[in-house]
């Protein structure tokens, strides 16, 4: 039996680059384009409107940005999976997406054969961050945890939360670690890493390793 392509939602201001998209998509079997959107409201609606799989979200779009449509595309539809695909890497962009609940970002200048990969990643569930991204968490995590003069009461809130390994986990995580790297890097079963992933899943409240991620840039919980 064949199974249902995976449905795409295209979110791209740019009418050149959304007809190149689509078709490199008409020429894959288990992909189909079913809407095309030049703004972050037409996202919105459309997304509601045609209930995609999967929705490729440009940031920089008129009307209203991808981070504020991303956002209110997984409130009002949470089964929708959103992969941001940009032409850049800014941090504000980067935290922005994954705070907003994107579920990977990838820079335009991956391979194709890679982008499908992700987005068939994505759609079972899996989450992605593009190497360059989790390298730039990784710095922005270090800056975080640059000692300071704040208040003692900001520098010990987040040691009540995890514990020692649990930190040294969830930078893995941040760098875009599998569960696999992070059990050989710290020479744990993989069985035990991903206790652990669970464990820091349920105490910060997200449902996700790039949310994880997200939540341990915005509040320097590494």
């Amino acid at each position: 039996m064949s199974e249902q392509p995976i449905h795409l939602l295209l979110v791209e201001d740019h009418a050149l680059m959304r007809m190149g998209l689509k078709g490199q998509f008409s020429l894959e079997s288990d992909f189909e384009v079913i809407g095309e959107a030049e703004n972050g409201q037409q996202a919105i609606d459309l997304a509601a409107q045609l209930q995609p799989n999967i929705v490729l979200m440009d940031i920089e779009l008129p009307i209203l940005d991808g981070i504020s449509a991303t956002q209110k595309i997984k409130a009002t539809c949470p089964d929708i999976r959103v992969l941001a695909l940009s032409a850049f890497g800014k941090d504000n962009q980067v935290v922005g997406m994954l705070a907003a609940g994107a579920d990977g970002y990838c820079l335009k200048s991956i391979d194709w054969q890679q982008l499908l990969a992700v987005i068939r990643l994505i759609q079972g569930g899996g989450t992605y961050l593009d190497p360059q991204i989790a390298h730039k968490l990784a710095s922005m995590l270090k800056s975080a945890n640059t000692p300071t003069t704040a208040p003692a009461h900001r520098q010990t809130a987040p040691a009540t939360v995890l514990s020692d390994r649990e930190r040294e986990v969830l930078q893995l995580i941040s760098e875009g670690c599998s569960n696999q790297e992070i059990a050989n890097q710290l020479y744990l079963s993989l069985g035990t890493i991903k206790s652990y992933v669970r464990m820091i899943l349920n105490k910060l409240s997200v449902d996700d390793r790039v949310q994880a991620a997200a939540k341990a840039v915005r509040e320097g919980l590494i």
